[in-house]
């Protein structure tokens, strides 16, 4: 076992190379071995295989997670703990896609899903509407924080020359003028005023909103 290496070591290795290249299909133990100075495998005494190293980076990730303090309001509550996961989720590369890659085994991940639901039973939800809810809300943030990702590449690829891209914002914008798609303009121009994160806490504002519609009166 080399002296050099710990956990720790390969997993920091690990982000700073997805830093550089986002995509954890290209993340391979060979490549945090380089990155380190060993021999790919080295790795292998502390992690069985890339897998291994994802499920230990997802809970490298969520021991950054600040638990906000409980409420009487729910609502509130819930919202600081999307609202926190959001900060999270921007703190790691492709965070989203680790998550998304591994099984929610450790005893933190299980823990604080189970607060989650807790939070909306204890509130007098049902089972069905806890699980709904809860399961919804993170769709809604995995889903917003991977657009976001995949658009930043494209318009990366943009910036870089592609000209094959460049011609289609061009035609898209065209063919919303041309066609008087007022709506869509008005959605493109109020998108470019807010900030990323102010359009997350209004979509959570309005889903929290909305699970009144389930809460026994």
């Amino acid at each position: 076992m080399d002296t050099k290496l710990s956990r720790e070591k390969i997993i920091e290795a690990a982000f700073q190379l997805l830093e550089e290249t986002p995509d954890i299909e290209k993340l391979s133990m060979r490549n945090i071995a380089k990155r380190i100075g060993v021999q790919a495998p080295a790795l292998y005494w502390y992690f069985q295989n890339k897998q291994a190293l994802l499920q230990s980076m997802v809970d490298e990730i969520e021991r950054h997670f600040e638990t906000p303090e409980k409420s009487a309001n729910w609502k509130q509550t819930i919202f600081s703990y999307m609202e926190n996961y959001y900060e999270l989720y921007q703190q790691f590369p492709c965070s989203i896609e680790i998550e998304m890659s591994t099984i929610p085994s450790s005893s933190l991940r299980l823990t604080r899903y189970n607060d989650l639901l807790g939070i909306l039973r204890s509130a007098g939800f049902s089972v069905e509407s806890s699980f709904t809810a809860i399961n919804g809300l993170q769709h809604l943030l995995f889903g917003l924080l991977i657009d976001v990702s995949k658009e930043k590449q494209l318009y990366k690829k943009i910036f870089d020359g592609d000209k094959y891209l460049n011609q289609q914002v061009v035609l898209m914008k065209q063919y919303v003028t041309d066609n008087q798609l007022t709506h869509v303009e008005e959605s493109f121009a109020y998108r470019q005023q807010k900030k990323q994160k102010d359009t997350f806490k209004r979509m959570i504002t309005l889903f929290l909103d909305s699970l009144e519609i389930d809460k026994p009166k």
